[in-house]
Parts: C-alpha cells; sequence; structure tokens
C-alpha cells in the first residue's frame, strides 16, 4: 500500500467529517511529532554498555520506540542486572547525550500552526513519563499541544485507549470527530479502542490510511478549509 496524495488523504476527510476537518487532531509523539529514535536507542545502548550487554538488535530497537521505559527495561535488560541500572544511568547526560538527537520532523510547525489558524485543536497522548518540558523547549513545541497526556497520566498506556478518551473528554468531543496520527501497533491500537479513525505517520503497512509527510497533511487541510477548494473533489 502506497502513502496517501494530499488529494486523495483530502477525500478521505470528506467521508468521515463532511466538507470540514477534524475537530481535533491527537498525536503520538516519538516518530510522529519528534525523531527520537537515534536518541532513544543510543540512550538504551548507553545503558547496555554500561552493563556489559551487546547494543540493541534491530527488532529491540523497533520495540523500544513504541514502549515505555519501563517496558523496554523489562525487555532489554536481564532482571539481575536491573539493580544496576540506577549507576549506569548517571553516566548519562540527557541535555549532552540525548537531547541533541532529538529533532522534529520537516512540515511539523506548519502543520500545526494552519491547524490552530483553522481551529482544529491539537494534543498529544505518549507512553513518555518524563522529560517532556525540555523536549518542548528542544523542538520548539511550547503552546502547540493541548492537553499533553503522558503515560503516567492515565492508569493503562497505549495501546490501552485511557489517553486518546482523556483527551475527548477534556475536548468535549466524540471521537469520531477527531483524527489519531500514529506510527506503532500501540497508537493504532489506541486509536481503534476509542473509536478515533487512524492515520499512519511514514509507517505503510500499519493502517489502511497513510501519509509520508505533513506537507501532505498540510496541503489536505488547505485543500478542505479554503474557500475555492471547498467542493474541489477530484485530483488533477
Amino acid at each position: 500500500m502506497s502513502c496517501l496524495s494530499s488529494c486523495e488523504l483530502a477525500s478521505w476527510f470528506r467521508g468521515l467529517y463532511g466538507d470540514s476537518t477534524p475537530k481535533g487532531i491527537i498525536f503520538d509523539c516519538d516518530g510522529v511529532v519528534i525523531d527520537s529514535r537515534d536518541a532513544n536507542i543510543s540512550y538504551y545502548n548507553f545503558l547496555r554498555d554500561f552493563l556489559g550487554l551487546p547494543h540493541l538488535t534491530m527488532e529491540q530497537e523497533t520495540f523500544v520506540q513504541a514502549a515505555t521505559v519501563n517496558q523496554a527495561i523489562d525487555a532489554i535488560v536481564p532482571k539481575p542486572l536491573r539493580p544496576l541500572l540506577r549507576d549506569a544511568a548517571r553516566h548519562i547526560s540527557y541535555e549532552k547525550d540525548i537531547l541533541p538527537r532529538i529533532s522534529c520532523y520537516p512540515g511539523l510547525h506548519d502543520a500545526l500552526r494552519l491547524c490552530k489558524s483553522a481551529g482544529i485543536r491539537t494534543g498529544m497522548a505518549t507512553n513518555r513519563s518524563d522529560g517532556m518540558e525540555k523536549l518542548l523547549t528542544q523542538c520548539r513545541l511550547h503552546g502547540f499541544f493541548d492537553p499533553i497526556v503522558l503515560a503516567s497520566d492515565v492508569p493503562h498506556p497505549k495501546p490501552a485507549p485511557d489517553g486518546a478518551l482523556l483527551i475527548c473528554s477534556r475536548w468535549g468531543a466524540r471521537p469520531s470527530q477527531l483524527l489519531f496520527i500514529g506510527d506503532s501497533i500501540s497508537d493504532k491500537g489506541a486509536a481503534d479502542s476509542a473509536g478515533i479513525p487512524f492515520l499512519s505517520f511514514q509507517t505503510q503497512g500499519l493502517a489502511e490510511h497513510a501519509i509520508a509527510d505533513f506537507a501532505t497533511l498540510s496541503a489536505a487541510f488547505k485543500s478542505l478549509t479554503s474557500p475555492a477548494m471547498q467542493h474541489f473533489t477530484a485530483c488533477k
């Protein structure tokens, strides 16, 4: 399955929301809002170096990118070595070793500004449990997401729908009026369980509908919010 063009995405939106846009968008964080793969893998490899373990396999890299910290540690650190993790973490400077490896995906800020101007609310549901303030500052994202729901804010993290449903409640919106953009099976599980339409970001094969970049999302929204394009239905 190929990623959608902006016209195809706009057509899908029309089917979901009429000649309009979603009332709000719930974004995953890692792998959607921010490109943190290198940072996350480096962090866990730093820990494994200290513990005398080999670097993560490709399968482990994929898992830790979508997991909570506790889930990742349970999967990649043998139980007898976990008491040493506190000492291992002391040898890592988050601001020096990890944060500089994190960046936003191209076109994200343009898409967020477009959402704000069009009255589309934007929130975040993430399996992160801390470090969000520094991340928002690093990526110039303060003021764009409200609310931001961390794994520690709900009884059950993704793939449970708790975070997504909490955002629905805060916004006073029905799940069918919203859109969830994610890149992992835990994101899709949360969206599906909550009844929120799901759009896969840069992960073909995860869902029926996928986009390759934020420029596609912005172009689709422009075609729906521009008066001259309201009834444009065919790709040229």
